[in-house]
């Protein structure tokens, strides 16, 4: 275990940030500046202890500019969804932090010992700081008490609990004035529900474990590499000398499987080639609906996606290195399975595109259909790794294109871009350019009393949905209400008006530490609007 020189002092910080973490984030939204802010305090913190302790950092410091990267979003967003990846990755980047503060760097270590490492950190972030309390607590001794003597009294307080239970239980029975004594004497009259008590009690010690153990973790020696550093790709078969004992099937074994495995996809693209990518052709020549040309298979192709994914991952761990000729096969074999997985993926790419242009985006497609961008680069980069025999392009190549998509997905604000995509769709559509001389756009299935246009069918915008988005979806609501028709933007002032003063409510009740960009700047916009009465 590590032995600081200041423990009281790391202790007391860390129940001082359990407290922070308390009036921060108690019953509140985690959506708001209080996140970043606390972040910040515990870097201040671990900056500290390091320098106190003489510890400092080592050359994964850039580690920190990723959790002031996915602290600040949380403050800018406020889609759920996106907010929740925000503070997983936050999370995922503090495991990181705390497992390679002092270790050499990342990309030098193989990537076994990094797994590891991570892995041991985050038992280490509960485990270390009860370690290093028990510890502490175990030193403590007073002048004619020992501490063996205390333990075996509270040992004997617990197993009199029980006896005391019963009998009071039975003299309280026997007795009613008894009973109330006793009642009045066990009732502890708080000025809060006792729950309210362990709750914030229970937070509080958690979050201080959480940072006491962050910081023993990454003040402890990290992972080092070896005295004498090998060249790159020495390590990398170092490296792949650990996972030797996992390799128990025969190379013969994944031809077969690889073979009949490209074979199969190789026919359905044939199969597909001239009617998955038919487009608005094959819908006319089979008679299917968008809705049913876009989800017949796009999951399934998009789960077949995710299993070879998985199926080459495992091949390339458990398949023996036998020849160089098997083992070029292998690679060759794989390299193909990758482009066909690449074709599958572009038919469900576009059954996803021709349902967005006739039905409009939604969250989930937006998600979907961006995913698949992210899968298709991961697919190159496990075919890159491969050919190279380089691993850690691929895991780490995975990690920064993952933590990269995310960061762009925060970027573009997936509400505020289905709110432009669907209004941009709906204005290019004949509906909004049906106009007379003297009238508004037609209504749908409407036709003009001055000069008798006839109606077109056209998309319709659904407003009800873009009004159940997030408040990052209503400034740009907001500024495309004025050119929707007459008709609509009277229903869309009302529905508005009753936004601003559900967002105006929810503002009071986040306080200043649920402050939010986002929140804000829909607040802001509605209330440009002048949406009253």
């Amino acid at each position: 275990m590590l032995t600081l020189r200041r423990p009281l002092l790391m202790l007391t910080l860390a129940l001082g940030l359990g407290l922070v973490a308390d009036m921060f984030f108690y019953a509140r939204r985690l959506d708001g500046v209080a996140t970043p802010i606390f972040a910040m305090l515990v870097l201040l913190a671990l900056a500290g202890m390091s320098w106190l302790e003489q510890r400092p950092a080592g050359p994964n410091r850039w580690l920190i500019l990723l959790v002031f990267n996915f602290s600040l979003w949380p403050m800018l967003r406020t889609e759920p969804l996106l907010v929740f990846l925000d503070l997983l990755a936050l999370a995922g980047v503090w495991v990181v932090l705390a497992a390679s503060f002092r270790s050499d760097a990342l990309y030098l270590l193989p990537l076994q010992r990094v797994v590891q490492r991570v892995v041991a950190t985050l038992f280490d972030l509960i485990l270390a700081p009860l370690s290093l309390v028990a510890h502490h607590v175990a030193q403590i001794s007073w002048p004619g008490l020992r501490l063996q003597r205390i333990f075996a009294l509270l040992r004997g307080l617990l197993f009199a609990l029980p006896v005391l239970l019963v009998f009071a239980a039975l003299l309280s029975s026997a007795d009613q004035i008894f009973a109330t004594y006793l009642t009045q004497i066990l009732t502890l009259q708080l000025p809060f529900p006792p729950e309210v008590f362990f709750k914030h009690t229970f937070l509080l010690l958690l979050v201080a474990c959480l940072v006491a153990g962050l910081i023993i973790t990454a003040l402890a020696d990290g992972m080092l590499a070896t005295p004498t550093l090998p060249a790159e790709g020495d390590t990398e078969r170092l490296d792949r000398a650990g996972l030797m004992q996992l390799r128990f099937l025969g190379s013969t074994e994944a031809l077969t499987m690889l073979f009949l495995v490209n074979l199969l996809f190789a026919v359905f693209m044939l199969v597909q080639a001239a009617y998955l990518f038919g487009g608005l052709d094959t819908l006319a020549q089979s008679g299917l609906t968008y809705a049913e040309y876009a989800r017949r298979g796009f999951f399934e192709l998009l789960l077949v996606a995710f299993l070879t994914l998985g199926m080459l991952c495992l091949l390339a761990v458990i398949t023996r290195d036998e020849s160089p000729l098997r083992r070029t096969l292998f690679r060759l074999a794989n390299v193909l399975l990758v482009l066909l997985v690449l074709g599958i993926l572009a038919s469900a790419f576009q059954r996803m595109w021709l349902y967005e242009l006739a039905y409009g985006f939604t969250r989930l497609r937006l998600y979907t259909h961006s995913f698949m961008i992210l899968l298709a680069v991961i697919f190159l980069l496990f075919s890159v790794a491969l050919v190279l025999i380089r691993p850690r392009i691929f895991v780490l190549g995975t990690v920064a294109v993952m933590l990269l998509y995310l960061t762009m997905l925060n970027v573009v604000s997936p509400d505020a871009m289905i709110v432009r995509e669907n209004v941009a769709r709906y204005r290019s559509s004949p509906y909004m350019q049906t106009t007379c001389g003297y009238c508004s756009p037609l209504p749908m299935e409407t036709t003009c009393g001055g000069c008798s246009l006839a109606p077109h069918p056209s998309p319709m915008l659904d407003l009800d949905y873009l009004l159940s988005l997030s408040p990052d979806a209503i400034p740009a609501l907001v500024q495309a209400s004025s050119t929707f028709p007459a008709y609509e933007q009277e229903q869309l002032a009302q529905e508005l008006a009753e936004y601003e003063q559900r967002l105006e409510v929810e503002y009071r009740v986040a306080g200043w530490q649920g402050w939010n960009i986002g929140r804000l700047r829909a607040l802001m916009a509605l209330q440009a609007l002048d949406l009253a009465p």
